[in-house]
């Protein structure tokens, strides 16, 4: 029996219908849409009612496709944008009262352990610690795990539209600018920092969101394109290296001509990519991306208690 997720995210909404098969995750449908739920107010640290109501409309037609895979009941997940704004509460109520879906607004390590067993559905881990990283508009998740444990986990409210909003840099970013807001970064990043030195791990799980696209470019820089089922891929830090190097001088308007760069992405792309610029210089040799999040964490967790 089919189950379905919606993941109300500060900039997408995500749904996700799966189902339990040989003991893992069959994805059956799986669509990302543009909402900017959190553009305008997520520094302010509210919902703008433009946001609220592109989110409203938005939750509908997603309920809609649910319904047409046969799944009426739809649980909703808030996040960083949610769970930082001092009107949530009428948004969560009105999607309630609309169309009936309870929204759990989750606290930021809820949504780190979410992705992580999100991200085990796709990635083989070993002994050997790994970072995983999820970078959403509002904030940046970071999990460190092995095989058998949960080592570490931080949500940073880091996200970037926050850090869009908060520093508004120019297009393309400039070099000081591109100083600031890693200075600012390293500042915040201090306790992941430490965590990383103590236990060195060499590779970086980037899941899901701005990692989508990131895997996308690598591919098609290498002369190949990722195929539609595929749920990880693998470079190493030098191939980031490069990529970045080009991308931070490109305008809006050149990466909005980029096939593989999602509109709803074009304008934080450099943010992200400056993100994980400063976890790459904490000895991570090579990058691993997981199609699968927070939705297939949750997913995951529903089918099996309910198995």
């Amino acid at each position: 029996m089919p189950l379905a997720i919606l993941d109300l995210g500060t900039n997408t909404f995500n749904l996700l219908i799966a189902e339990h098969a040989a003991g893992r995750l069959r994805v059956l449908h799986s669509e990302e849409r543009a909402v900017f739920l959190g553009r305008g107010g997520i520094e302010q640290g509210k919902l703008t009612a433009e946001g609220m109501a592109r989110g409203l409309a938005m939750v509908g037609e997603l309920c809609g496709t649910a319904r047409a895979h046969g799944v009426e009941h739809v649980p909703g997940f808030g996040t960083s944008a949610l769970r930082n704004a001092r009107n949530a509460g009428e948004f969560v109520e009105a999607v309630r009262s609309r169309y009936g879906v309870q929204v759990q607004v989750i606290h930021g390590d809820e949504e780190a352990a979410l992705i992580l067993d999100g991200v085990r559905q796709a990635v083989t881990f070993t002994a050997k610690p790994v970072l995983v990283m999820d970078i959403g508009g509002g904030s940046i998740e970071f999990i460190l795990a092995t095989d058998k444990a949960l080592m570490w986990k931080r949500s940073f409210e880091l996200g970037a539209t926050r850090l869009l909003e908060r520093f508004r840099p120019s297009d393309p970013i400039g070099l000081e600018e591109h100083f600031r807001i890693a200075a600012y970064l390293d500042a915040q990043l201090e306790p992941l920092f430490a965590v990383m030195d103590r236990h060195w791990p060499t590779t970086l799980v980037g899941s899901a969101g701005a990692f989508d696209t990131l895997a996308a470019l690598v591919a098609e820089e290498q002369g190949m394109a990722l195929a539609p089922d595929a749920v990880t891929s693998v470079f190493d830090n030098t191939v980031f290296d490069v990529l970045m190097e080009r991308l931070m001088r490109t305008t809006s308007a050149e990466r909005a001509a980029m096939p593989t760069v999602p509109d709803f992405r074009v304008e934080t792309l450099p943010l992200a990519l400056i993100a994980i610029e400063r976890v790459l210089l904490h000895g991570i040799e090579q990058l691993r991306w997981s199609r699968f999040a927070l939705k297939e964490g949750a997913a995951w967790r529903a089918l099996v208690q309910a198995s």
